[in-house]
C-alpha cells in the first residue's frame, strides 16, 4: 500500500523555527522592507516635486504588537506605494508623448506648406490603420486624411479539397495488403 502523501515522514518535517531564528528572520524583512519604502517614497517625491510625507489615518506601524501582522501591513503599504510609483510614471510617460505630439502639431499647423506637416500626414498614413484613430487624427489637425486603403482579403484555402486529400491519405495508409484476404484466416503470431 503506498504511503498517505497527507502524512509525511517523520524525518521531512521542519523543525521549529527558534525564537532568535524567528527574530533575524523578522529583522531581516524589516530592514528589506523599509529599504524598498523608502526608495519608493524618494523616487515618488521626486516625480511628483514634492517632499515625502507621511499619510494621514493609518496606524503607527509601532502600534501593531504581533510582529508577523506588522510585517503583513507593512509589505501592503510598500506594494501600494511601489504601485502609486508605477502608475505616476505611466502618467508621466503619456504626459510627454502628449506634450510632443502637441508641439509637433502646433508647428506644422503654422505654416501649411511646411515639410514637416507633409512629413506627418506621410507617418500617419502609414502607421495608422484604424478608421476611428485616423478620424480623431483628421479632426484635430483639421485636414482630410485619405481614408484607410482597402487591403485585399485573401482567399479562403478550398476546404472540401482538403478534406478530401485528407481522405484518400487516410485510405492509403490503411492499405488493402494488410487486411486477409476474404477467403483466408491469418495464422497466429509466432506460429
Amino acid at each position: 500500500m503506498p504511503p498517505d502523501p497527507a502524512v509525511s515522514a517523520p524525518g521531512s518535517r521542519r523543525r521549529p523555527e527558534s525564537p532568535a531564528a524567528r527574530q533575524r528572520r523578522l529583522q531581516a524583512l524589516e530592514v528589506a522592507l523599509a529599504d524598498r519604502e523608502h526608495r519608493a517614497r524618494e523616487a515618488l517625491s521626486g516625480l511628483r516635486g514634492s517632499l515625502p510625507r507621511n499619510r494621514g489615518h493609518v496606524t503607527p506601524l509601532a502600534r501593531i504588537e504581533d510582529d508577523e501582522e506588522r510585517l503583513a501591513v507593512w509589505r501592503a503599504r510598500v506594494e501600494r506605494l511601489e504601485a502609486l510609483l508605477d502608475q505616476t510614471e505611466r502618467k508621466r510617460e503619456t504626459r510627454a508623448k502628449i506634450v510632443l505630439g502637441t508641439t509637433l502639431l502646433a508647428e506644422a499647423a503654422q505654416d501649411p506648406d511646411d515639410p514637416l506637416l507633409a512629413r506627418l500626414l506621410a507617418i500617419v498614413d502609414a502607421r495608422v490603420h484604424r478608421p476611428r484613430d485616423r478620424l480623431a487624427i483628421a479632426e484635430t489637425l483639421g485636414l482630410a486624411i485619405a481614408p484607410v486603403k482597402a487591403r485585399t482579403v485573401p482567399d479562403l484555402p478550398d476546404f472540401d479539397a482538403m478534406a478530401a486529400e485528407r481522405l484518400a491519405q487516410e485510405t492509403s495508409r490503411e492499405a488493402p495488403s494488410d487486411a486477409p484476404a476474404p477467403g483466408r484466416r491469418r495464422g497466429k503470431k509466432g506460429g
